[in-house]
């Protein structure tokens, strides 16, 4: 049985794999994804959450994915992508997935040497 198969009316889906501790896929309505890595606040070390993404339905029936960023030295997380789909717009043969990127100007984000 695929539990990722479209056929089920659930309107996101996951798929986690963590190396040796193992693997998750789930398909859900609402999804929240945080991932942290380890960093360093002065002297210590902590986990901080870096990337969030949070799916939901908007009121209008169509379904956001949004990818937000997160820094230490920033207010606030900064939206960098939304990707929106209308999975009930049946009458288009155009595909219903639209992206939206966003840069942050101010304090955004830097390629680290060596990243392509």
């Amino acid at each position: 049985m695929d539990l990722m198969a479209a056929l089920d009316r659930r309107k996101f889906q996951v798929r986690c794999d963590a190396g040796s501790p193992g693997r998750f896929e789930v398909g859900t309505d609402t999804l929240s994804v945080r991932v942290g890595q380890r960093m360093r606040a002065g002297k210590d070390e902590e986990m901080w959450d870096s990337v969030h993404i949070l799916c939901k339905q908007q009121a209008d029936g169509s379904l956001t994915v949004e990818v937000l960023v997160c820094h230490p030295d920033w207010e606030e997380a900064k939206t960098i992508a939304a990707i929106h789909s209308r999975p009930q717009d049946d009458a288009t043969a155009t595909p219903s997935l639209r992206c939206d990127l966003e840069f942050p100007q101010s304090g955004g984000l830097h390629r680290t040497s060596g990243a392509q």
